[in-house]
């Protein structure tokens, strides 16, 4: 069998997009799924002694308290996300909810190997 090419139909960037959309409900849920990760690996490793990277996160948390911090700055950004996917062109929409969701798992994963790994 044949490897597949990196060329020609079906890896365009409108192909790509075509994808993303198809699957713009699941690109919501890895949002939500990743915003709980996050702010539960974060808490718990802050438990454990560990600073908060992001300054204006670790000041928030200072004034707030780390939970309510983390949800509100979290909520905050969820909330934007929203109005642009409201506003954006069709086609760019599903890169919104990924361009959330792609850091919070890199931070995710990131916590999740300090502290377990």
């Amino acid at each position: 069998m044949a490897a597949p090419t990196v060329t020609g139909p079906g890896t365009t960037l409108s192909d790509f997009l075509a994808v993303l959309a198809e699957r713009e409900r699941t690109l919501w849920v890895a949002v939500a799924v990743t915003f709980v990760l996050d702010v539960t690996l974060t808490a718990h490793g802050l438990t454990l002694g560990f600073e908060e990277a992001n300054p204006v996160a670790r000041a928030t948390m200072l004034v707030f308290g780390p939970l309510p911090a983390m949800v509100a700055l979290k909520s905050v950004v969820v909330g934007i996300a929203v109005v642009f996917t409201r506003v954006a062109p069709p086609a760019g929409r599903p890169l919104i909810p990924l361009a959330v969701a792609t850091p919070w798992a890199l931070a995710s994963a990131s916590n999740f190997v300090l502290i377990f790994g």
